[in-house]
């Protein structure tokens, strides 16, 4: 029996891939973003060539997963948002930091899109009594990496019925770097990738979308260069949202 590109599947390891291809399909993804402004010059380290930071503070939003079934499986997923403009004066959100804890939406994020996907444990916990977390009113987040090592924390608590036109979607950018495997040779992708794609807003019981606003705050616990979240350390806080959609996550576009 020989080797055959046609049937050994989509992703590595050829002939036992760890994903299929896309679209990759999400249901009950429930999400809390914070929006908050933070310093423009100190993100601008995390920006690659053809964009840049369009506003001063720069318009930012941390978005906290909990992904109750996908194509890869339940997992969480936290990950930052800063909004940039192309030289052509488009504007995008950048995707600069980004964890995970589940293996293949790891492999496929930073293989197909050049998502800077890493592992983490999170924990996304609305404060039950059993849990180290005091029974409250508030969403909790915690995002630890290593494990003991607390690098933030996201609150929400949900105050009023949100209109969906409060929430304006940009197109996502990444970086999809992959280094030459050999010595002197050019980098084997270097790219800048759009995706773009709506997200439906599923409805309770009586017709409502589920789509709250309320008070969200982000807490910075540790400063690590290996890890810089650091860098989006909030100047102030403009929004909090909760919501819960389905959306179907597709290729991406070159851009750059």
């Amino acid at each position: 029996m020989t080797f055959n590109m046609d049937g050994a599947g989509f992703s590595m390891p050829l002939g036992a891939s760890l994903y299929g291809p896309p679209p990759y399909e999400f249901r009950d993804a429930e999400q809390v973003s914070v929006c908050f402004t933070a310093d423009a010059q100190g993100l601008a380290a995390l920006i690659p060539p053809g964009l840049e930071v369009a506003d001063n503070p720069a318009q930012c939003e941390i978005r906290v997963c909990n992904y109750h079934w996908s194509t890869f499986g339940p997992f969480h997923e936290s990950y930052a948002l800063i909004r940039v403009r192309d030289s052509d004066g488009t504007l995008y959100w950048y995707l600069p930091l980004i964890f995970t804890d589940n293996e293949a939406p790891l492999a496929a994020g930073r293989e197909i899109w050049g998502y800077p996907k890493k592992l983490a444990t999170m924990t996304w916990d609305w404060g039950r009594s059993s849990d180290r977390v005091p029974s409250n009113e508030l969403l909790h987040f915690d995002v630890e990496r290593p494990r003991g090592t607390t690098l933030f924390s996201v609150t929400f608590m949900p105050e009023r019925q949100a209109d969906p036109a409060e929430r304006h979607g940009l197109p996502v950018v990444s970086h999809r770097y992959i280094p030459p495997s050999q010595a002197g040779r050019p980098p084997a992708a270097d790219e800048l990738i759009m995706v773009a794609h709506p997200k439906t807003l599923q409805r309770d019981a009586s017709g409502a979308v589920k789509l709250w606003a309320g008070q969200g705050s982000i807490s910075i616990n540790t400063r690590s260069e290996i890890d810089p979240w650091y860098l989006l350390e909030p100047i102030s806080v403009t929004g909090g949202y909760w919501q819960v959609s389905d959306f179907a996550l597709p290729a991406g576009q070159i851009i750059r």
